[in-house]
């Protein structure tokens, strides 16, 4: 495959990607591109898969070849939405667990994540109490073992591939960790202050609003958790967040733009 330029943050469930993910980029001035906010774009341009109901109950070594198999069909889809921002040469900073080190060839910026099972499951638990989803509580364990499966593949591909690993323990030193992710992933160009920095963050914004959208009717959720929607002021490095839901954030943008810093 040929890669548009990117930087990844990957490896398995729970090790704080997102959250890394989002500080660095809105630090540098780097277009984000979290695969979870393509998922419901990326199903009908894939063929028909397999309920991940049916993966879970044959065990977590089957799950687990799913995910594999499934994250390679993606790979194709998210370099094109990447190619489809239209930003040159700077990269986009993609976030998920999709891309692993044996996929990795061609990929020039790449760091993959594992977390310690205790931090993994106390992200879950944390992601399942912001909202309510019985269906995604009836398969915590069986996600569990799936991902510690899948955290030993990134382990054992990583030593292989010579790809860099950063450990996550069950009490994560975040800061450290953040830094040492940066420093993988070393020096990138970055969009400049301005109208197309703004208009990117505005990009990021109305995509988590149409999959967050697309995510409550699929569910069927009351209502929404809310999310970190991004500053569009256009000012170099600015980290400002404000959260809301999709139908706050429209009402608080209204015909400008979203600015909070």
């Amino acid at each position: 495959m040929t890669w548009p330029p990117m930087a990844w943050i990957g490896g398995a469930p729970g090790a704080g990607k997102s959250t890394i993910a989002r500080a660095l980029a809105r630090r540098r001035d780097l277009p984000l591109h979290p695969v979870d906010l393509w998922t419901y774009d990326h199903v009908p341009r894939m063929p028909p898969l397999r309920p991940l109901a049916e993966d879970l109950a044959d065990g977590p070594v089957v799950a687990a070849d799913a995910f594999v198999r499934i994250s390679a069909l993606r790979l194709e889809l998210v370099a094109a939405d990447v190619r489809g921002r239209g930003l040159g040469d700077v990269p986009a900073l993609v976030e998920g667990p999709q891309l692993f080190p044996s996929m990795a060839d061609g990929v020039a910026a790449a760091v993959w994540l594992v977390p310690d099972g205790e931090q993994t499951r106390r992200a879950r638990e944390e992601r399942l109490a912001r909202t309510e989803d019985p269906e995604g509580r009836a398969r915590l364990e069986g996600l569990l073992a799936r991902d510690a499966v899948l955290a030993d593949r990134v382990r054992a591909e990583a030593v292989e591939h010579g790809r860099p690993l950063i450990e996550v323990p069950a009490a994560p030193d975040w800061a450290s960790i953040g830094a040492a992710v940066e420093g993988a992933l070393g020096s990138l160009p970055r969009l400049g202050a301005g109208e197309e920095l703004r208009r990117q963050r505005r990009f990021e914004n109305e995509t988590a609003c149409r999959q967050g959208r697309l995510w409550q009717a699929d569910v069927g959720l009351a209502e929404l958790p809310p999310y970190p929607f991004a500053c569009e002021c256009g000012r170099s490095g600015c980290a400002a967040v404000w959260p809301g839901t999709p139908d706050a954030y429209d009402a608080r943008r209204g015909d400008g733009w979203l600015a909070v810093c």
